[in-house]
């Protein structure tokens, strides 16, 4: 999909969530509010239902564009990015509060599949964690699939206790973010294990252990092999609206 489909989405989305907001969606008053036709809107979504869920998603790839304009945003330290998406994220949200309210629940918090969002939020983090040249050679140990999934849902509970927080300027949910984000920077920044297995490979050669040194480095540099990722098909849980419901529309 070309930066001009995409952008034509995000219009639609928006544009749509307004009219939820105003308790007047339907695909005419969609039609009406951007211009676009039946044909134009359907040729990008499948359904109705999904024009309204596209907006989640697409929070991630506005935020993409935006931090492409940061200059020095590959120097930021992986607690720095992680703060400056979750709170990118709130702030893009709150402009359609109402909406992730009635909503994120329903299409992502309770989603039994892989929805578009998370997968996009993983996808992300992962790019985060990959592009980071301090993170540890030792937390290759733990940092695969199941770290960014854990992420991610760690995200998704950051958006829904922001969505709760009746707190002052929601402080809680910030200083919840802050604790997490620099939590996960001394997890996978720290050289202690590092140190220990320079320590060991040291005590390998002194005894000439040189065959045991090489076996030692294949060793750790497996822990850095991607195992391959599973293709999964996500069918919508909506029906699909039918060529007569479109044309109804």
């Amino acid at each position: 999909m070309n930066t001009e489909e995409i952008n034509t989405k995000i219009e639609l989305t928006e544009a749509a969530i307004d009219l939820y907001i105003e308790d007047e969606y339907s695909i005419p008053n969609l039609i009406k509010k951007t211009g676009k036709t039946a044909s134009e809107i359907y040729t990008l979504f499948p359904n109705k239902n999904s024009i309204l869920k596209f907006y989640y998603p697409s929070l991630v790839i506005r935020y993409r564009a935006m931090i492409n304009e940061i200059d020095d945003f590959d120097s930021y330290s992986i607690s720095e990015k992680l703060s400056n998406f979750a709170f990118t994220l709130f702030d893009m949200m709150d402009e359609r509060r109402k909406f992730a309210e009635d909503t994120f629940e329903k299409y992502e918090w309770k989603c039994t599949s892989k929805s578009e969002f998370q997968m996009e939020i993983k996808s992300l983090l992962k790019d985060f964690f990959t592009s980071d040249g301090n993170i540890a050679t030792s937390a290759g140990f733990f940092i695969g699939d199941w770290f960014y999934a854990s992420l991610k849902t760690q995200f998704l509970f950051l958006i829904k206790f922001w969505l709760e927080d009746d707190s002052d300027s929601r402080e809680r949910t910030f200083a919840l973010t802050d604790k997490i984000t620099g939590f996960i920077e001394e997890l996978v920044y720290s050289k202690i294990v590092d140190k220990g297995f320079d320590l060991a490979k040291y005590s390998l050669s002194a005894f000439g252990l040189s065959k045991q040194v090489e076996d030692f480095n294949d060793w750790v540099s497996s822990w850095f092999e991607d195992e391959p990722e599973v293709e999964v098909e996500i069918e919508d849980d909506e029906e699909e609206e039918t060529d007569s419901k479109k044309t109804s529309d």
